[in-house]
Parts: structure tokens; sequence; C-alpha cells
């Protein structure tokens, strides 16, 4: 075997994130044919959030940190680092779920809070994205050529 290049932890945090995409797409769409089946849309905000949070943004997620693997393999990136990347999958898997959660407790106790809080952790994982940091100049990616 030959020895790992600098983009591997990252092409393993995609495959994670593209299968999390794919079991949210499983459950979305299982939890819109149950909703069809029986006539009930009292789940739309679930059925939504499954989709386009747990679909849509984790296969972006997913695409963005494959294109970074690739881009690592030259050598690092300023700013990129596998730590926080993971950092990011666990907070966007702790959030997603957890806003999932409080979207179906009572109004009435106040337990549906809870869902806001989860709600921040996820916009914390979003703006912990590598993408949201700035570009290196062209100075720096000249230099690094």
């Amino acid at each position: 075997m030959g020895v790992p290049s600098g983009g591997e932890p990252f092409r393993r945090i995609a495959r994670s994130y593209f299968r999390v995409a794919l079991f949210y797409l499983a459950l979305g769409l299982l939890l819109g044919a149950g909703m069809l089946w029986f006539g009930n849309d009292n789940f739309q905000f679930l059925h939504s959030h499954m989709l386009l949070v747990g679909t849509g943004l984790f296969a972006g997620y997913g695409a963005g940190f494959r294109w970074i693997a690739g881009r690592s393999d030259a050598g690092p990136l300023p700013g990129v680092t596998p730590v926080l990347a993971s950092a990011q999958f666990y907070l966007a898997n702790v959030g997603l779920p957890g806003m999932l959660a409080g979207s179906v407790l009572p109004v009435g106790l106040g337990l549906d809070r809870i869902g806001v809080l989860f709600g921040f952790l996820e916009a914390a994982a979003a703006s912990s994205s590598p993408s949201s940091f700035p570009a290196p100049s062209r100075k720096e990616a000249a230099r690094r050529a």
C-alpha cells in the first residue's frame, strides 16, 4: 500500500456525507409517501427539512469535501483541516436530527424550543464549512504552485 494522500481524510468525510444524504433521502421519501397514503400533511416541516437539508445540503457538503480532497492532494489548503471538517460533520449530524425532533415535540410545554437550539447547531455547522472561508489570494496560490 502506498502512503495516503493529503486528501484522504476529506474523501472519507465526503463519503460519510453522501451516505447520510442517501439516508435522509430515503427517510424523506418514505415520510412523503406516508403523508400521501394517509392523507395527513402535518409533517410537512419534517419532510421538507429531511429532503432539503438532509439530502440537498449534506450532498453539497459531500461534493465540496470531494473537491477539497482533490485540491489538497497537491498540498495543504490554508484554513482547511481534517479536524475542522470532522467537527462540521458532527455538528451537522447532531443539529439536524435535534431540529427534526424539536419540530414534532408538543408546543404547549415549550419543548419545541429545543428545535431552535439544534437549528443553531446546524447553522454553526454551515458557517464552519470550508466554503465559507476566503479563498487564497493569487499571490498565495502562485507561491504554492
